[in-house]
C-alpha cells in the first residue's frame, strides 16, 4: 500500500441542534431557565442559564450515542427536565434544584423499537409517556419507581409516534408519516383505537402537512383533534365531534410571567435570548455555551478553487482556502437549516440545494456574504424546487445551460423528481417517477450523446418502505427535456445507483447497490459494486465487488489530473486506473473505531483530496500513480 500523508485541517463548524428552551420554577420560587442542546462531537448537553450574567453551566449526557435531544419535556410538577436521546434511545433527567447531580441516565426506553425518541408528555399522575421511531412505539416511565412500561407499537407499519396526555387521563398520539392519524391507548387494558380521520400519503402521493391534522392540548387540559376533515374532543379511546377546538394551552413561562425566546433562531446561532416581561420590557442575554464540533455533510470545490462545505443540523456554510489554510464558518446559506445535499458551479456561482424542502440557494464567491431571500442577498434562498422533493441528492450544471437536481421525495412519499432550473429566467421544471416509485440520486453528463445519465434508487421519503422491485438508469435528453430510454445494462436487482463518473465519450464508472440472496441461507443481502459501463453499446465492460473491504461512500468518485479515479469507503481510500475497475487501497484509517471512519469525500484540488471524518476536515496528498496511460477497455460486452 502506498504511503500518503494525511493532514488535519481543523473543525469548520461548532454549532448545536435540537435546541429547546425550558423555563420553570425552583423549589424556593425563583425562576429557572434551562436549554437542551445537541451536537455531533461530545453528545447532547443541558445548560443551566444564569439569568443575571447569562453564563451557561453545562451538563453532558455522557452516554454513548446520546447525540441529539430529539424529545424533551420539563415537568410542571417537579421542575425536572427529561430528555430522550437519539440515537442511543435513552431517557435522561436534570434537576435544576440539585445541579450537582448532573444529567442522569435513567436507562433504555425500548431497545427494540426506540432509537429516536419523538416526544414526551406528562400524565395527571406524573407518569411520563415517550413516543419513538422507528417502531412508532409508546413507553411509560414512572419517576417514583424508576420503572419503564413498554406498550410496543402503536401502528403495525408506520415508524413515528408523538404522544400527548390529557388532564382527564386520556392518552393519544399522532402516528406518522405514511398513514397519519391519531391513535389512542387505554393504559390499564392496553386497548388501542384509531380516532378521527386517517390520511394515506402513499396512495394519494400528497405531501404530509401538519395543518391537515393536529393533536391539540387545549387550555382546559383536554385533547382535541383539529383537522381538515373535522374536529373532535377525545375522552379515553373515544372521540366526539365538536364545532371548534379551544385555544391551545399556553407555552410555559418563568414564574413572573417572563417569556424567553431565541433572537437568532432563524440563523441557527442560538447565542442570543430575549426575555420579555408581561409589561413588554425586554432584556437580552448573550450565552457563552461551548460546542465541540458539528459533523460535515458535504464538501465541494468552488469556482475559486477553494473548498466549500456544509455542516449537518444545523446547516452552516463554510470555506477552506488551500493557499493560506484559512478556515471560515460563513454561516447560514438556506432557510432549510438542515444540510446542503448537493452543490454545483455555473457561471461563476455556487448553487446549493438543501434539506429539508429541497430549497435552492445561489452564492457568488466574488461578492460580500449576506444571506437572505431578497434580490441582493448573497447567498440568496430562492425557495423550493418543487412540492415533492425533500432531499436534493444530486446536482449537475451545464446541459442545455441549466442546473439539474435529482431528489428523494418528502416524508411518507414514493417517487422522487428530476428538476431543471434555468438561471436566465428563474424557471423550474419538475419531472417525477422517471422510474415508478424510484428517486433520482446520481447524475452525469454524456456530451458525445448529448444526454444525461440518471441513476435511480428504490428509496422513497423517510418513513416509507420501498415499493419498486428494482431501480436502474435513465438516459435523458436535456434539450427536449424528456427520457430517451430506461436501462439496466443487463443487471438484475439494482437497489440504487449511488455514483456516476464519466471516463470518456463512451464509458462511465458507476457504483451500484444490488440485492441478492446470500449463498448460505438464501437471506437477501446488499452488495456494492464498481462498474465500468459502455453507454453506447449498453454493456457492462468491467466490474468488481467491494465485498467485505468496506462500504463505498455515495458520490465519492473523483478523477485527478493524472487520469486516475479516486474513491472512498468508510475505512479506506482507493484508486482505480482508467479503463478497469480493480481497486487499489492507498490509505486506511488504521483504527477500528467507527468514529474515525471517512464520512464525506470531497474534491481534488492541486493533487490534494479533501475529506471529512465526522466534524473534522482532513486532506491527503495523492500518491504518484505508476502510469497515467489509460488501460485498454473492452467494448465487446465480455466481463473481465
Amino acid at each position: 500500500m502506498t504511503r500518503v500523508r494525511v493532514r488535519e485541517l481543523g473543525v469548520p463548524v461548532k454549532a448545536i441542534n435540537w435546541v429547546r428552551l425550558h423555563p420553570g420554577t425552583l423549589r424556593d420560587g425563583s425562576p429557572s431557565l434551562l436549554v437542551s442542546m445537541g451536537q455531533d462531537e461530545g453528545g447532547l448537553f443541558v445548560c443551566d442559564i444564569d439569568l443575571l450574567t447569562a453564563h451557561c453551566r453545562q451538563y453532558s449526557a455522557d452516554v454513548n450515542g446520546a447525540t441529539f435531544p430529539t424529545a424533551s419535556f420539563r415537568s410542571l410538577n417537579s421542575g425536572i427536565l427529561y430528555i430522550g436521546s437519539a440515537y442511543a434511545g435513552h431517557l435522561h433527567a436534570f434537576d435544576a434544584n440539585d445541579p450537582a447531580g448532573g444529567l442522569v441516565d435513567l436507562g433504555v426506553i425500548d431497545s427494540d423499537l426506540c432509537s429516536f425518541p419523538c416526544g414526551i408528555d406528562e400524565g395527571p399522575d406524573g407518569s411520563l409517556y415517550i413516543g419513538a421511531y422507528p417502531g412508532a412505539s409508546l413507553t411509560r416511565f414512572d419517576p417514583r419507581t424508576g420503572k419503564f412500561q413498554r406498550f410496543g407499537r402503536m401502528d403495525p407499519a408506520d415508524m413515528y409516534f408523538y404522544p400527548r396526555c390529557g388532564a382527564d387521563g386520556t392518552l393519544a398520539g399522532i402516528v406518522r408519516v405514511v398513514r397519519p392519524h391519531v391513535q389512542a391507548l387505554h393504559p390499564a387494558s392496553g386497548e388501542q383505537r384509531a380516532l378521527g380521520p386517517v390520511f394515506d400519503t402513499a396512495d394519494t402521493n400528497d405531501p404530509w402537512t401538519e395543518n391537515a391534522l393536529k393533536l391539540v392540548k387545549a387550555r382546559d387540559g383536554l385533547l382535541y383533534i383539529e383537522s381538515i376533515h373535522g374536529h373532535f374532543r377525545l375522552h379515553g379511546i373515544a372521540a366526539e365531534p365538536v364545532a371548534k377546538v379551544p385555544e391551545p394551552a399556553p407555552a410555559p413561562s418563568l414564574p413572573d410571567g417572563v417569556t424567553a425566546n431565541f433572537i437568532d433562531e432563524a440563523s441557527a446561532e442560538f447565542r442570543r435570548i430575549r426575555l420579555t416581561s408581561k409589561g413588554g420590557e425586554r432584556r437580552e442575554l448573550q450565552l457563552d455555551w461551548q460546542g465541540n464540533g458539528t459533523s460535515i455533510f458535504l464538501l465541494h470545490d468552488g469556482p475559486d478553487r477553494k473548498v466549500y462545505g456544509s455542516s449537518i443540523l444545523p446547516e452552516h456554510f463554510f470555506r477552506f482556502d488551500p493557499q493560506c489554510s484559512e478556515m471560515m464558518n460563513l454561516g447560514q446559506c438556506s432557510v432549510s437549516q438542515g444540510e446542503a445535499y448537493s452543490m454545483a458551479n455555473l457561471g461563476g456561482k455556487i448553487y446549493i440545494a438543501s434539506y429539508p424542502g429541497a430549497r435552492l440557494s445561489i452564492y457568488d464567491p466574488s461578492k460580500p456574504y449576506r444571506f437572505g431571500e431578497d434580490e441582493t442577498a448573497n447567498p440568496r434562498d430562492i425557495g423550493r424546487i418543487d412540492d415533492v422533493a425533500f432531499r436534493p441528492r444530486a446536482m449537475l450544471a451545464g446541459p442545455a445551460g441549466k442546473l439539474w437536481i435529482g431528489s428523494i421525495p418528502d416524508y411518507g412519499l414514493l417517487g422522487g423528481t428530476l428538476v431543471n432550473y434555468e438561471p436566465a429566467t428563474g424557471r423550474l421544471v419538475s419531472h417525477r417517477n422517471l422510474i415508478p416509485d424510484c428517486s433520482v440520486i446520481a447524475l452525469e453528463w454524456l456530451p458525445a450523446l448529448g444526454q444525461i445519465l440518471v441513476g435511480n434508487s428504490i428509496l422513497g421519503g423517510s418513513g416509507t418502505t420501498p415499493r419498486a422491485a428494482e431501480a436502474g438508469f435513465v438516459f435523458w435528453d436535456p434539450v427536449r427535456d424528456e427520457a430517451i430510454a430506461t436501462e439496466n445494462f443487463g443487471l438484475k436487482g439494482i437497489d440504487s445507483v449511488v455514483d456516476l463518473k464519466r471516463l470518456d465519450d463512451r464509458h462511465v464508472y458507476a457504483i451500484i447497490i444490488r440485492k441478492e440472496p446470500a449463498a448460505a441461507d438464501g437471506a437477501i443481502v446488499s452488495r456494492a459494486e464498481l462498474l465500468l459501463l459502455d453507454v453506447v453499446g449498453r454493456r457492462v465492460v468491467d466490474r468488481s465487488d467491494f465485498g467485505d473491504e468496506g462500504w463505498p461512500i455515495d458520490l465519492s468518485l473523483r478523477q485527478a489530473a493524472d487520469g486516475w479515479f479516486y474513491g472512498a469507503c468508510l475505512p479506506h481510500l482507493y484508486r482505480v486506473a482508467p479503463g478497469i475497475t480493480r481497486r487499489e487501497i492507498i490509505w486506511r484509517t488504521g483504527i477500528e473505531n467507527s468514529s474515525e471512519h471517512i464520512r464525506v469525500a470531497g474534491p481534488i484540488i492541486d493533487n490534494t483530496l479533501y475529506f471529512a471524518t465526522q466534524h473534522r476536515l482532513r486532506a491527503f496528498d495523492l500518491p504518484q500513480a505508476e502510469s497515467t496511460a489509460r488501460r485498454d477497455t473492452k467494448t465487446d460486452g465480455e466481463l473481465r
